[in-house]
């Protein structure tokens, strides 16, 4: 009975060696900055906040069109892990303007987390090209029809995710490692690599990422085979020498 008392023993105290409970793991603050990357365009403003505008405006509205990244933190909101969660929205404001337009932009995305009390930052850089569309045309540059679908305001305009792919780090915290994965910008239901969007309209993308946890160091089967073997081992020898 003592014998198989202390393999069981040893086998639970290995076995609770590659298992963690739950982390409280909390989403504190997503910001983005934008910086403009075509030097043709001198007239776009913003650069260094999260809100870039170009162009003249040619609407009734006296809009400029633009793009704008707001994060989803804070407040601070609760990651559970192994499920999706929302970083924060990318914002195309599309109206009708003259002028040179925005060809290019990056925008640098900085996430805080905390993970069981700790502090951990990742930040990503995306890229971003845009084509301005004359809104007269038909066809439009889309090939679909003005006046319908997309194009119901005026031919609508592309923002292409020249590069879409979120940084992905990993912290060590009390023995496990947590991975943490910022996805991309979603449209649509799927990760985008251009999306068509809407005269007159807010046009929106969401930003996602993904944590994932795994135990440093976890046993294998053998290991617990030879510390069993080795008890077995060592109640024969204590029966032996008894015997003796």
């Amino acid at each position: 009975m003592i014998k198989n008392t202390m393999i069981a023993s040893a086998a639970v105290a290995l076995f609770a060696a590659g298992s963690a409970q739950a982390a409280l793991i909390e989403l504190t603050s997503v910001t983005g900055t934008w910086t403009t990357t075509n030097p043709s365009a001198p007239t776009v403003t913003g650069g260094g906040t999260n809100e870039i505008r170009w162009g003249t405006p040619a609407n009734i509205q006296n809009q400029q069109s633009g793009y704008r990244f707001d994060g989803s933190a804070p407040p601070t909101a609760t990651v559970t892990e192994n499920v999706d969660f929302n970083l924060g929205t990318f914002t195309h404001f599309n109206w009708p303007i003259t002028g040179t337009a925005l060809s290019s932009a990056e925008l640098t995305v900085q996430t805080d987390l905390m993970i069981d009390g700790i502090s951990e930052t990742v930040s990503s850089v995306f890229e971003f090209q845009h084509l301005e569309t004359p809104n007269g045309s038909n066809p439009c540059a889309d090939g679909g029809a003005n006046g319908v679908g997309v194009n119901v305001n005026g031919c609508a305009d592309r923002v292409t995710f020249s590069l879409n792919v979120g940084a992905s780090d990993s912290f060590l915290i009390d023995g496990v490692n947590y991975f943490v994965d910022i996805s991309g910008f979603f449209f649509g239901g799927a990760l985008a690599s251009e999306f068509w969007t809407k005269e007159y309209f807010d046009n929106t993308a969401t930003l996602k990422g993904v944590i994932t946890s795994r135990v440093a160091s976890v046993p294998e089967p053998s290991t617990l085979a030879l510390l069993g073997l080795g008890l077995i081992g060592f109640g024969v020898r204590k029966r032996m020498v008894k015997a003796g």
